[in-house]
């Protein structure tokens, strides 16, 4: 992985941010900083204003772990794409297959409310109900390990078989057959006719999509991580709004490229043959 704001890093971005790209964004650990409780979590208004201004410049699209409702609420503009559930809401030729997953979600609530009495060890554990996913939040545990351990044993015996990843001190539970967030990256950009795309997480979930490994696709990651497949990395959450600010500067520039050609010919059509040669 390289460093983003590196010479090399930003070479690749300008490579990539194009006036036909698309950029793709996680919203946890990403756009907006981890915190104790999910639901407390906020995008700072300095990474609402950079947002804004990029979605005004190329299609912006929001690929979060969260609920789209939940999702909305949080951003003061309307993304282009917003996709919820880690891929299981909103994709764009999926979307009559929510209702499905949102049925097999109320039938695992329904299984684990009739067992409740299986978890007294689980102290401090939280489930969140995505209507389109689960996800258990283990950050309060007493034994961090022993509630993954055993909420993994619990999860496992759910039927139909969940598909299983981790989060950062979260076990998620999507249906099986729901995409994921590298399936959700294709989708948008093949429906926005895009021909880059620019896709920044955070997570063990996003790894999907970094895991694209297509030349039309570069990938960033919040944190350097050993192992992740993202091509590019920033030191902390922190720096996305230098992130966000750069892209925006590059997309100006091919904007200001893209604009100065055509006029430049439509003055050329409209001048009279022979009146170059003596104008200064």
């Amino acid at each position: 992985m390289k460093y983003a704001l590196s010479a090399a890093g930003l070479q690749r971005i300008e490579a990539c941010a194009t006036s036909e790209a698309l950029l793709a964004f996680d919203i946890d650990g990403t756009l907006a900083p981890i915190v104790e409780r999910p639901r407390d979590a906020q995008v700072p208004e300095e990474v609402q204003r950079g947002l804004r201004r990029l979605a005004a410049l190329a299609p912006l699209a929001i690929i979060t772990g969260r609920a789209v409702s939940d999702a909305r609420a949080m951003l003061r503009f309307s993304p282009r794409y917003l996709i919820g559930n880690h891929g299981a809401e909103g994709v764009p030729g999926y979307r009559h297959t929510s209702a499905g997953f949102a049925r097999v979600c109320r039938g695992w609530l329904d299984t684990l409310a009739a067992n409740a009495e299986l978890w007294p060890e689980l102290s401090g554990v939280a489930l969140e109900d995505k209507t389109c996913s689960l996800a258990f939040h283990f950050r309060h545990a007493r034994d961090g390990l022993l509630a993954h351990r055993l909420l993994l044993e619990r999860a496992r015996k759910l039927e139909p078989a969940p598909a299983l990843f981790d989060g950062k001190h979260v076990l998620n539970l999507l249906p099986p057959g729901a995409p994921d967030k590298g399936v959700a990256l294709r989708a948008v950009l093949e429906h926005s006719r895009c021909g880059y795309a620019l896709y920044i997480g955070d997570d063990v979930s996003d790894e999907a999509a970094f895991q694209l490994r297509s030349p039309t696709v570069l990938t960033v990651r919040v944190e350097h991580g050993n192992g992740s497949a993202a091509e590019l990395y920033l030191k902390s959450q922190g720096e996305i709004p230098v992130l966000l600010r750069t892209v925006e500067e590059i997309l100006r520039r091919a904007h200001g490229r893209r604009g100065k050609a055509p006029q430049r010919r439509a003055i050329a059509r409209a001048r009279p043959a022979g009146s170059g040669s003596n104008r200064r």
